[in-house]
């Protein structure tokens, strides 16, 4: 069951490690399936199943989940489910080698990096875990047999915390100084919508940067003059306008307009100097931003919207005092994307405050960001 998406060429083969995929969670705060839902062209499954693919040769899912299973990757159930700790010892009792590694079905960016790091570090260890400020990455991890005596005496008892198992074996941790760039991406998990959607705009190309406001601030003025100077300093860049409305950009009468009412799903005009297309969403339902991204802003350096304030990409709020004294962003909501924000009287946030003209200053913060 190899991933077509995954390049099959191993980096290293360890024959002495089991992969075990962790599947016998409910997704409850999902709402759907994490395993079989796609990022990136692919499930989360597939992604963490061609991980494993690279470094171990036998694979097997820890879980009660025949669908997911194919030729030589056998689904074993859970002896005690509900639990990671009983995902664990199930890879751990199934597996026929004396370790394994051992990934969830929900990390959008595994990275083998890390899975290298865990493996040198094993000698003389009954496990080897990343340990974060965030706490212990159990999940996404390297075991020993020698764990199962305390892993079946724990469960016995109904007892399933990873801390205090952690406390019964010889562990070795891997804090950030020993973790490769970038691991704060690699060991994210998903595990709500709100998750997916975070992470799917977060990983945009090219990226995009959101212009927020209420109603009659100067959203749309600053983002002119943002269009205007990261054009001036040579770079490509993209406007997308979120009206919560439909709208019409044919007018009445005109042959385009005539062609659209005909019932085209598609009607382009083309001119020497520029494209436009009028597109009918299916059953008129708008599509997701990085859907509508990917499909018509590819060749672009970046991509700037204006209003989307309920999303979860970066956001610079431009704030009218008299206009209103509360900021969306700072107000009743504590919105965590917030990069930025332009007024016209001085602030103190936790974040850079700029004079509502500067827009060179904003440039110079998005450049430095998301564009070198």
């Amino acid at each position: 069951m190899q991933n077509p998406h995954i390049e099959s060429t191993a980096v290293t083969r360890y024959p002495d490690v089991t992969g075990v995929l962790l599947a016998g969670g409910k997704s409850r705060r999902m709402g759907r399936d994490k395993a079989t839902m796609t990022f990136d062209g692919q499930s989360l499954f597939e992604r963490s199943l061609g991980l494993l693919q690279r470094f171990f040769p036998t694979i097997i899912i820890a879980g009660d989940r025949p669908e997911l299973a194919g030729p030589g990757l056998p689904a074993i159930p859970d002896i005690y489910p509900g639990s990671a700790l009983g995902g664990l010892h199930t890879g751990l009792k199934a597996a026929a080698t004396d370790w394994i590694f051992v990934a969830p079905c929900d990390m959008p960016f595994p990275d083998g990096r890390i899975v290298e790091g865990l493996l040198s570090h094993r000698n003389g260890y009954d496990a080897v875990v990343p340990r974060t400020p965030e706490g212990y990455e159990p999940v996404f991890a390297l075991y020993h047999k020698n764990c199962l005596p305390q892993m079946e005496s724990m469960l016995q008892q109904n007892r399933f915390r990873i801390y205090d198992f952690y406390q019964r074996i010889n562990i070795r941790f891997l804090d950030p100084p020993e973790l490769p760039e970038g691991w704060q991406r690699s060991l994210v998990n998903v595990n709500t919508p709100r998750d997916l959607a975070r992470i799917k705009e977060e990983g945009m190309t090219p990226p995009v940067v959101s212009i927020v406001a209420k109603s009659g601030t100067g959203k749309t003025t600053l983002l002119e003059k943002l269009i205007g100077e990261l054009k001036s300093r040579g770079y490509r860049v993209g406007a997308v306008k979120h009206d919560a409305h439909s709208f019409s950009i044919d007018h009445e009468g005109k042959d385009s307009w005539r062609l659209t009412q005909a019932g085209a799903d598609t009607m382009l005009i083309t001119s020497p100097a520029k494209v436009a297309m009028v597109k009918r969403n299916p059953q008129d339902q708008e599509p997701p931003l990085d859907e509508a991204i990917a499909a018509f802003c590819g060749d672009l350096d970046i991509v700037l919207t204006e209003g989307f304030k309920r999303s979860s990409m970066p956001k610079i709020e431009v704030h009218r005092q008299e206009r209103s004294d509360q900021l969306l962003c700072r107000g009743q909501e504590h919105d965590p994307t917030l990069i930025a924000v332009a007024s016209d009287r001085p602030l103190h946030l936790d974040v850079p405050v700029y004079d509502l003209n500067d827009a060179a200053g904003l440039c110079e913060l998005i450049i430095e960001r998301y564009l070198r």
